[in-house]
Order: C-alpha cells, then sequence, then structure tokens
C-alpha cells in the first residue's frame, strides 16, 4: 500500500474518532452513565443495597434523561424513609429507641448512611468528636439566640455541617464564619465586610444573622428539609427544583414536594441532597453519644465562651485592649475573630469588643489609661420550644399545625422576596388570627384576584406609605424577570417617587444639634416594626498630650433605652427625655456641692475635732460659698486617701454631664420633621448651664474663730490656679520658694530674721476647676497679727515684684522634680506589691488616672523662669483677693482686735514687671 493511501486511512480513521468522542461528550445521559459507572468502581458499597425494582408509586419520577436508571433506582432508594434495618444495631435496635432531634425532617435512608459514618467509622468517628468538643464554646450562644428566636435549638448543628466550629472557616466559594455566610447573604443580614472587619466571622452578630435566616427561610417554606436545602443552595435553587419537579410531576399525585422527591429527581446537587441528611444524623448521634460509644471523658467538651461587651473609640488597637483586659492578644482575637487587622474599625463611633466576662469590669477600669499610651496612626428557659411543631412519626412529615411562635421584634422584617413555593399548599394568609402581626409592617399577598375593596396607590408604586406591594429583596436581582413584571408598565409613576426620594440624602444615619447642645443621630428604617430611642451621656478619656484640659482622664457613660410602636413616638421621647434630664441633672451645682461634702464628711469631722481645725473649715467656707460652683469643697481633703478619688470623680461630674456630651438615637419608621418636634417638646426644659469660670476670692474678707487651742494663729488663704494649667507649674514652685522647709523664704524673713513669728506652714490644695493657696503663721510672744501681717504683705509683693532668687529657683524646681521622678520610677519599676501598702497619695491617684500628667508636669517644671513665678505670684496672692481667719484662744480677751489688725501701709500687690 503507498504511502498516500495509508495517510488517507489514517486521517479518516481520526476525523471518525473526534465525531464520536464530541457526540458522546454532548449526551448528558451517556456522560451521567460513564460518571456512575465510574462512581461505582471507586465506592461498591454504593451499590450494596440498590434495588432492582423500580420506584414507588408515591415517588416523583425524575424528569426523562436526566440520570441513568441505575443511579435513579439508587438515589430513589436512598431517599425513601428510613428502617430499623438501616440502624444496623449489632443488638437488634431499632430507630424507635434513638432519641431524635426536634428538627421535622424526615428520616430517610441517605440520613442513615451518615448516622452510620458519623457513629462507626474511624474517620467519622473522629470527625464528629473534634466537632463535637468545639460546639462547647459556642453552644450557649447559639441555643440562646436560637431559643429568643422560637426555633429548633437543634438548628445548633447547622454550624457542625457548615464550619465545624470554626469562626475562621472560609470556603473556596467565597462563605465564612461558623455558619458560611456568602458575602451577598452576609450583607443583607447586616453583616459588615471591609478591609477592617468580616462581621461573617463574628460570634454574637454572625449567629443572630444566620437565626434571622433561618426564620425566614422556614417562613417561606413553611417546612425545615427545604428551610435547610435553601440555606445551603440559595432559595432561588429550591425554588427552581421545586418548579422544575412539579411541572414534571403526574397532575394526579399529592401532597407536598420535599427534599427527598427534589433528591430522587436529582434536581439539587448533590452537596445539597446530602447537606440535610448529614445535619440530621449529627443531631441524632450527638443526642445518643452513650448509645454508639462517644461519651469519652478525654472528648469532653470546650467550655463555654462567656462574653461580655465594652465600647471602645474607633481605631484603637487590639494590644491597648488586650493589655487593659489583661489577657493576650490571641484570646482578644479569639473572642473577636471578625476582627481583620491590629485595630478595630477607624470610623465616628465606638466600636464593641468582646471580652472573657470576668475580664469586663477591669477593662472598663483600667482602659483609659492604657489608651494615653497609644499612638494613633490615622438555662433554657420554660417553654423554650412552645408553639413548635410535634414530631411526626419516623419518616413522616407533620404539616398540619406547624408554625413558629410570634416573629420576636429583636429579628426585623423577613429579608427574603414574599412567594409561595411551588408544589406546596398555600400558606395561610398574614394578620388573620395573628393580632401581634397587626404592628408588623411585614409584606401582605392576598391569595386570589378581585375579592373585596382595594384603594388605589397610584401615587405610591413602589409600596412606601402603603406597604400594599412587596419591595425588593435584598436577594433580588434587579434585572431578574420578576422584577421586570413588576416594573412594566409603572415606569412614569416610580420614575416621580424616585424624585421625590433624591432628597433624602445618601447617608443612613442623619446626624444634628438641638438648640441645647444635645446632639441627635436619626435613622429613618421603613421596615423596622418599633421605633428605638436610647440616650447616652458619655464623655471620652482625656487625649494623651492634651495638657490644657481641666480633671482627670476618665471615660464615662450612662445609656437609657426604649423601643415603642411608631404611634407612640412621642411617648417614647418624653420617658427618654426625663432620664436624660435627670441624668444631666446630677451635675448641677447644687448635687455636686452635695457629693462633695459626702465625700469629704469623714475628713470634715476630724478638722472639728482638731486643734485649729475649725479655721480651715472657716476658710473653705468662705472662699467658697453657697452658690459658688464649687461649693462644699474642703481644703486639703483629696490628702485624706479614703476621700481623694471620690472627689477626683465628682469633679469630674460635671464635665461628663454636659449637654455637649449627650447623644439620644432614634431608628425607625418615622419621619425627621416627627422626631425633632417631639425633641423640641421634651427636651426645652434640658437646657445647658454654660460652666463658670472660677476667679479670685472677690474682696478681702476677715473671720474670727475662737477655739479650744493654747495661742493665735493666722491662717490666709487665696482662690489660685487649677491643677492641669498652664499656671500649675510656677505656682508649685512659688508656694515650695514660701513655705517649704527646704527653701523657706517666708521662714526666713517672718522667723528668723523679723521674729515676728515662731511657725510658718503652708498648703497648696489642688483641684480640677480651682486650687486654693494658703499660708499659715504662729504670731510669736509679744507680737501683734498687724505687724505679722505687714511683714507678709512686703514679702509676697517683693516676689511679686523682683522674683525669686536662681538660688531659689533652682533649689525649689530641683526639689520639686526629686519627688515627680521618685513617683515615676515607682511606677515603671516592675516588682511585686510591697508587704505594707503605700499610702495613696495625690501624686499616686494623679498618675493612676492620668498616666501622662506627671511627664507633662516635670517637663512644664524644667521650662518655669523668674518670669512666670512673678507673674503667678502677683495673679494670685493679693491682699484684695484673700480671706484671713484668726483663730484665738477661747475665753480670752483682744481676739476681735487681733483679727482686724492695723491695716497695712503697703500698696497692693503691683503686676509683674518685664524681666
Amino acid at each position: 500500500m503507498s504511502w498516500a493511501r495509508r495517510a488517507a486511512l489514517w486521517t479518516g480513521l481520526g476525523a471518525l474518532l473526534c465525531v464520536s468522542g464530541a457526540a458522546v461528550g454532548q449526551a448528558p445521559s451517556v456522560r451521567a452513565s460513564f460518571s456512575a459507572a465510574y462512581r461505582a468502581f471507586r465506592d461498591p458499597s454504593l451499590l450494596d443495597r440498590a434495588p432492582a425494582l423500580a420506584p414507588t408509586a408515591d415517588a416523583c419520577p425524575p424528569p426523562a434523561g436526566d440520570a441513568p436508571p441505575a443511579l435513579t433506582a439508587l438515589l430513589v432508594h436512598e431517599f425513601q424513609p428510613a428502617a430499623d434495618e438501616d440502624l444496623e444495631d449489632p443488638d437488634g435496635a431499632v430507630l424507635a429507641t434513638l432519641a431524635m432531634p426536634d428538627l421535622d425532617v424526615p428520616l430517610t435512608r441517605r440520613t442513615m448512611r451518615f448516622v452510620r459514618f458519623f457513629a462507626q467509622s474511624d474517620e467519622g468517628r473522629a470527625l464528629f468528636q473534634r466537632r463535637f468538643r468545639r460546639a462547647g464554646a459556642y453552644r450557649e450562644i447559639i441555643e440562646r439566640s436560637l431559643r429568643e428566636a422560637g426555633l429548633p435549638e437543634d438548628l445548633l448543628w447547622v454550624a457542625a455541617i457548615e464550619s465545624g466550629f470554626d469562626p475562621r472557616a472560609v470556603s473556596p466559594a467565597g462563605a465564612a464564619g461558623l455558619w458560611q455566610f456568602m458575602p451577598r447573604t452576609g450583607e443583607a443580614y447586616g453583616l459588615e465586610q471591609s478591609e477592617w472587619i468580616d462581621a461573617r466571622m463574628g460570634i454574637t452578630r454572625a449567629t443572630d444573622a444566620a437565626t434571622a435566616h433561618l426564620r425566614d427561610l422556614y417562613e417561606r417554606f413553611g417546612r425545615w428539609d427545604l428551610a435547610l436545602a435553601a440555606y445551603n443552595l440559595g432559595h432561588e435553587g429550591v425554588l427552581r427544583a421545586l418548579s422544575k419537579v412539579t411541572a414534571a410531576r403526574d397532575p394526579e399525585a399529592r401532597g407536598p414536594v420535599g427534599l427527598a422527591e427534589l433528591s430522587q429527581a436529582g434536581a439539587i446537587p448533590k452537596e445539597t441532597a446530602d447537606y440535610v441528611p448529614q445535619i440530621i444524623a449529627f443531631a441524632i448521634v450527638a443526642a445518643n453519644r452513650g448509645r454508639f460509644g462517644l461519651d469519652l471523658p478525654d472528648v469532653a467538651p470546650l467550655p463555654p465562651l462567656d462574653l461580655g461587651e465594652v465600647a471602645v473609640p474607633p481605631g484603637t488597637r487590639l494590644r491597648t485592649i488586650a493589655r487593659a483586659a489583661g489577657i493576650s492578644t490571641a484570646v482578644l482575637r479569639e473572642h473577636n475573630p471578625e476582627l481583620l487587622r491590629d485595630r478595630v474599625p477607624p470610623g465616628r463611633v465606638d466600636h464593641l469588643i468582646s471580652l472573657p466576662a470576668d475580664r469586663v469590669a477591669r477593662a472598663m477600669a483600667l482602659f483609659p489609661a492604657y489608651l494615653d499610651h497609644e499612638e494613633l496612626d490615622e438555662d433554657e428557659g420554660d417553654g423554650a420550644s412552645a408553639g413548635l411543631p410535634r414530631r411526626a412519626a419516623i419518616g413522616e412529615l407533620a404539616l398540619d399545625g406547624a408554625s413558629l411562635p410570634p416573629r420576636p421584634v429583636s429579628l426585623g422584617r423577613n429579608r427574603l422576596p414574599l412567594f409561595t413555593p411551588p408544589g406546596q399548599a398555600p400558606a395561610p394568609m398574614p394578620l388573620l388570627g395573628n393580632p401581634e402581626a397587626l404592628d408588623a409592617r411585614l409584606p401582605i399577598v392576598m391569595i386570589g384576584g378581585g375579592v373585596g375593596f382595594r384603594p388605589a396607590f397610584e401615587d405610591d408604586p413602589l409600596g412606601i406609605r402603603s406597604g400594599r406591594l412587596v419591595p425588593a429583596s435584598p436577594f433580588d436581582d434587579v434585572g431578574a424577570p420578576s422584577a421586570r413584571r413588576a416594573l412594566k408598565g409603572r415606569e412614569a409613576a416610580i420614575e416621580k417617587q424616585i424624585g421625590l426620594l433624591a432628597g433624602l440624602g445618601q447617608e443612613q444615619v442623619q446626624r444634628f444639634r438641638l438648640p441645647n447642645g444635645i446632639a441627635v443621630d436619626f435613622r429613618e428604617d421603613p421596615a423596622a416594626p418599633l421605633v428605638s430611642i436610647s440616650a447616652a451621656v458619655a464623655v471620652p478619656a482625656r487625649p494623651a498630650g492634651d495638657a490644657g484640659a481641666a480633671g482627670p482622664a476618665l471615660a464615662s457613660e450612662a445609656r437609657v433605652a426604649i423601643t415603642v410602636p411608631p404611634r407612640d413616638l412621642d411617648v417614647g421621647v418624653d420617658l427618654v427625655a426625663a432620664r436624660l434630664r435627670m441624668l444631666l441633672g446630677e451635675a448641677s451645682d447644687a448635687r455636686v456641692a452635695e457629693l462633695r461634702r459626702q465625700a469629704s464628711a469623714a475628713s470634715r469631722r476630724a478638722l472639728e475635732r482638731a486643734p485649729y481645725g475649725p479655721s480651715w473649715l472657716a476658710l473653705g467656707d468662705a472662699l467658697f460659698p453657697a452658690g459658688h460652683p464649687l461649693e462644699g469643697t474642703l481644703i486639703g481633703a483629696r490628702g485624706d486617701a479614703g476621700a481623694a478619688s471620690e472627689l477626683l470623680l465628682t469633679e469630674s461630674l460635671r464635665r461628663e454631664r454636659a449637654a455637649a456630651q449627650a447623644t439620644i438615637a432614634l431608628s425607625g419608621d418615622v419621619s425627621r420633621a416627627a422626631v425633632e418636634r417631639a425633641l423640641a417638646r421634651s427636651l426645652q426644659r434640658a437646657v445647658e448651664e454654660p460652666e463658670r469660670p472660677i476667679g479670685p476670692h472677690p474682696r478681702e474678707e476677715r473671720i474670727v474663730v475662737e477655739d479650744a487651742v493654747p495661742a493665735p494663729r493666722l491662717l490666709y488663704g487665696w482662690i489660685a490656679p487649677p491643677e492641669g494649667s498652664t499656671d500649675e507649674a510656677p505656682l508649685r514652685v512659688a508656694m515650695e520658694i514660701l513655705v517649704s522647709p527646704r527653701v523657706a523664704r517666708l521662714a526666713k524673713a517672718l522667723v528668723a530674721e523679723g521674729q515676728l513669728a515662731s511657725e510658718v506652714t503652708g498648703r497648696l490644695s489642688l483641684g480640677a476647676q480651682a486650687s486654693v493657696a494658703a499660708v499659715e503663721l504662729t504670731p510669736a510672744p509679744s507680737r501683734s497679727a498687724a505687724e505679722l501681717e505687714q511683714r507678709l504683705d512686703a514679702e509676697l509683693a517683693s516676689l511679686a515684684t523682683s522674683g525669686p532668687t536662681w538660688k531659689e529657683l533652682a533649689l525649689a524646681k530641683a526639689l520639686l522634680k526629686l519627688d515627680l521622678e521618685r513617683e515615676l520610677t515607682r511606677r515603671a519599676t516592675v516588682a511585686p506589691p510591697p508587704a505594707s501598702p503605700r499610702p495613696i497619695t495625690d501624686l499616686r491617684l494623679r498618675a493612676a488616672l492620668d498616666p501622662g500628667s506627671l511627664p507633662r508636669l516635670l517637663r512644664a517644671l524644667e521650662e518655669v523662669e523668674p518670669a512666670d513665678v512673678r507673674a503667678v505670684v502677683a495673679r494670685t496672692f493679693g491682699r484684695e483677693r484673700r480671706v484671713s481667719v484668726t483663730t484665738w484662744p477661747r475665753g480670752e480677751s483682744g481676739g476681735s482686735a487681733v483679727a482686724a489688725g492695723a491695716p497695712s501701709t503697703l500698696p497692693p500687690l503691683a503686676p509683674p514687671q518685664p524681666p
């Protein structure tokens, strides 16, 4: 044969083979036959019990050509009701002896195949034990959410099949979290997804979203096998499968179409056909662990997560939160798997962080201090199953009366579009026999057409006001045929209404302020059945480096919340406003003065009994009389460890309870105009009182106190600048120069040189709004108070005009810095607690509340110059701005004369001269 003829023969054979291969590849039945044969070759057990008979009469026949006869027979067999022999129990036990889950799903042979896998095979037992053990951490959280939604608690095991109880599980298709939400479904249920956070991986929020989704699916499909299949495949896929099977079934066939029929017909993927049996099988094995030998002590469930929550500012580092709570960052991430970065998401509102419940109190107490160091870069309840359908006989589904309890308000509206699944009996009409639904504002579908009166809503084609038409679901595609049919012929009316809605703005949350300074966050939500109203009075911790801020750097928060129907908006606002007025009233001058007296009551009683103590009480009452913003202040009370912390918190109360720190948040089916009217009516009395600045004492004032003391004593007091102000460091230096025993300018002039006094002491009592500088003099024998007072005025005037010497300034600064550096060294040293507790000094308390305050003060002391001391003395220690208290021995004459004294011939303190 010539080479040409050989080439032609081989060319023809090659073409014939190509055509045959293409034909085989395009024939679904042939391709499916090859696939089935290959699977049977790899797993002969698939054909062990395959029936040779045709499907039973009540089984739904598959559409012609969809599967080969052998595979169709296998599927029909696998999804028939389970029998006792499917348990394959060596002791001959029957199915009735098993504890069954509380899910009304038909028990099939396929389900029992998975029961045997989890209970008998080595691989299945190991898999079950791992997942059951991990379930312990989340079981209480999930079951609580299911109970509150009125759902069967055995839906817990959906997460066992979906993710194996791994919150960080991500599927190749993009599903994530315990409940394997796809991005679009997660978005529909409010699970935020960004570069900072994927709420699908959260624990509590994702569980609540899964609960709502499962409830939505059951309300639409009316049976759990279809609802669970839709959870895996999506409700559109199950609807398509139902339509396909319903169209192909015998018109004389009766009864609803369920998962078994869809699986027997091959109308759903194998993954979905196996999904529901796996859940039921896992639930059966979990309920019968002792029966299957899986109740082993070495695989005990993990301890449950006891979660608490704290609110932290946006952008906070996770390590800062972990340090405040006393846990590792790894533990923090375990409790917040949704966080994708090393800090919480940025934004305008605080972020809720989950912590171990026993760490919440510590975190709230220590978080403000740790935040200052951060550098920002830019039992089952009774009746839990009430109303749930009763379990039917094995292999049957109880449809009669199968309904859930009334939908909890917390779930919001059903996010799925309204539909009647093909092949199912029509669901009962909404609202009938369900008074709770009258306020639910759910979409309504009337069965039948042209019956009864229907008002016209030509100007409301989107159904926003009427609620008559079903709004688009977040799952619907804009271009879907159903959407196009709903819009057909109504384009003009819809465009008109969209134009009216265009002015509502893009932001969902609108923020505005009332005339009294209270902020309002408003969100209009037409789908919400209730209006949520909350009020919060909160103040953030003082930012690090804010040296000019007054008061301790504390963070506090007070909240009140209520939900009401939209028609009761004014009632809800009145209740919240009344509570808000009470919160703001906690910072009134009279209330704060009362708190000061309560905090310092023990110190006040001690002073009343101490020698010369009444003089200090009289000085404080004179500097801060009734009606003064600092009424009730006790000089030196912060030196008492028992009262210091209460006093510091009291002084910060007015800053925390300012109206500008208050926020009212409203969300619901109400308009902004209605909200503004209700707020204006209810909060017109909550007018913010402007904080009055604390100035010097308005006049010179003299007081005489007779007491059981051995000798007279003179006490002089001035209102001085507050701590944290720019004058604090110069004021400290001035008092160190005047009265400290180590510099002792006044002691040298009045005791050593002038011999006018036998003792000179002083005190600087710092406060958040104002401080008190006091000088106490004991006159020398045979010396008059007037003479002593004149010399005191002269020394103060000299310091105000000439300033301190460089030696005085350097020594005073060095002594003050030494005390500060010693305290900073103690705080930086890592050492076990001392055997006896150290006294709570003013510096220790201040450093604990505001860790950055001592370093700031240390830097300010370094920069104090003589001119700064002159200026603060001239502004503070004027005779015309002081209160003088003379203590005279009781029963001796001359107290009044000593108190009055001779007028000083020295002029008032001159203003400071430029250096």
